[in-house]
């Protein structure tokens, strides 16, 4: 039967490509239309329609690659990325060469779209496929762990739920004692349930201090956390002096059991180490203040 790569049509493809998904990454995977509406149609960085595509055979949908664009900020330049993603064929089509007939086709696409570099995020499954492809590793990803209340932890390991919770209020009490005598006095906090505006000058102060990074003025910001329709984020904002020296953008949720937190962003001045602690400090405040287990920074 004859195949086509197909740009994904939301209206006339998403029950094939939910099938897809779920097929490829479990029942929990997330299949909210409307999100991916946004992440897909609704990208303020697109040049000509969504960068999604669909492998079909006929009516059946057998692989899906795409990229989401992005800016990227490279020595004082800024060029038009793209990450790879939602990169997946089904099992009874695997081992045909599908993987790469799409991510190639993606790369076409994203480079008649005017994309500069493309990224890829690799899993454990991928990451062998894209080395074989001959893409380079740039890095790979650190993630640092913060205990803030430790009582699940000790319940787990001690088994006697008195004694889990005295040696979480001595830690918990400690650590708070600590973080109150570390606090920059100069320095206040602020927290919003939407990104703001003024945001976009911290960017603009703080971005020639950095060599590569993603480009993360308001224009992404509000995209990527004021307008996503299915999650709810939090803004730390940093001040000195009324000015914002820092922001960090916060998930929080329940993993496992344990309420906590996600820093997915996390931005200040990077040689200026007065801000980096400071910042930290207020993200480690703010979970205190809201009784939530650890933080999680990547």
């Amino acid at each position: 039967m004859e195949r086509e790569i197909v740009r994904l049509d939301m209206d006339r493809d998403f029950a094939a490509f939910e099938e897809l998904s779920v097929i490829s990454f479990g029942q929990a995977t997330n299949c909210n239309k409307e999100m991916y509406e946004w992440l897909f149609d609704m990208n303020p960085y697109n040049k000509s329609g969504n960068m999604m595509y669909l492998l079909k055979e006929g009516d059946k949908v057998i692989a899906c690659d795409g990229l989401l664009p992005n800016e990227l900020y490279v020595n004082g330049k800024v060029l038009l990325a793209a990450h790879s993603v939602k990169s997946m064929t089904h099992p009874d089509y695997k081992r045909q060469g599908i993987f790469r007939k799409m991510t190639e086709n993606s790369c076409e696409r994203g480079k008649q779209d005017g994309v500069d570099v493309v990224i890829g995020l690799a899993n454990d499954q991928s990451y062998p496929a894209y080395q074989r492809f001959g893409w380079p590793t740039l890095f790979e990803k650190e993630v640092y762990v913060k205990p803030i209340l430790i009582n699940n932890i000790l319940r787990r390991r001690i088994k006697i739920g008195f004694l889990a919770d005295l040696g979480n209020l001595i830690f918990a009490t400690f650590m708070k004692i600590k973080l109150k005598g570390q606090l920059d006095k100069e320095i206040e906090y602020e927290i919003l349930d939407k990104v703001p505006e003024e945001i976009q000058q911290c960017w603009d102060k703080f971005k020639s201090k950095y060599r590569v990074l993603l480009v993360r003025d308001y224009k992404y910001l509000n995209y990527r956390y004021n307008e996503r329709p299915d999650v709810d984020y939090v803004t730390l904002l940093a001040r000195h002096k009324g000015q914002i020296i820092g922001f960090a953008i916060l998930h929080n949720a329940v993993a496992n059991g344990s309420k906590m937190t996600s820093a997915v962003e996390f931005f200040t001045d990077p040689t200026n180490e007065r801000y980096i602690k400071a910042l930290a400090n207020g993200l480690a405040k703010y979970c205190y203040d809201n009784k939530l287990e650890y933080a999680v920074v990547g």
